[in-house]
């Protein structure tokens, strides 16, 4: 390589460096012991909040992983069909009148009562919302909701 162009290349980079540091920018500093290490992350990584709603809890895992952990399923929802962890409810089936009442929803069974009518409802089995679904409040049936 020319000594010209080579002693262009290291004007150019004393100057940048001079700039930068004019700027506040400081050298980079080598950091010889790790800040934290992988099985510290992995476990940040799978601490899900139980005290949340069962539908934020799974919608807050994002691994197969920590998915599995938690009693739940992977797989693949909604027309995206996109990767999802799915957690089962443990009050699934049981009769009642709202959601207040269910960790998930309160919703008729196969969609079997019309809207604006009196009835109670079961408690739904996950936290899989995709579908359509005639969900019960405060005893009464709401217009269905399909969700995709």
């Amino acid at each position: 390589m020319d000594k010209a162009v080579l002693c262009l290349k290291r004007v150019l980079v004393i100057g940048v460096s001079a700039s930068l540091y004019a700027c506040g920018a400081q050298p980079i500093e080598s950091v010889d012991t790790p800040v934290a290490s992988v099985e510290e992350v992995e476990k940040l990584a799978q601490v899900v909040d139980t005290s949340l709603p069962l539908v934020q809890q799974a919608y807050s895992i994002e691994s197969e992983k920590v998915c599995d952990k938690q009693g739940g399923s992977w797989k693949k929802v909604g027309r995206q069909q996109a990767y999802a962890c799915v957690l089962p409810a443990k009050d699934a089936g049981n009769v009642c009148n709202d959601s207040s009442e269910c960790e998930v929803a309160c919703v008729t069974e196969n969609n079997s009562v019309g809207a604006e009518q009196r009835a109670s409802g079961v408690c739904l089995e996950s936290t899989d919302l995709f579908g359509c679904r005639a969900y019960v409040s405060k005893g009464v049936v709401e217009h269905t909701l399909c969700v995709d």
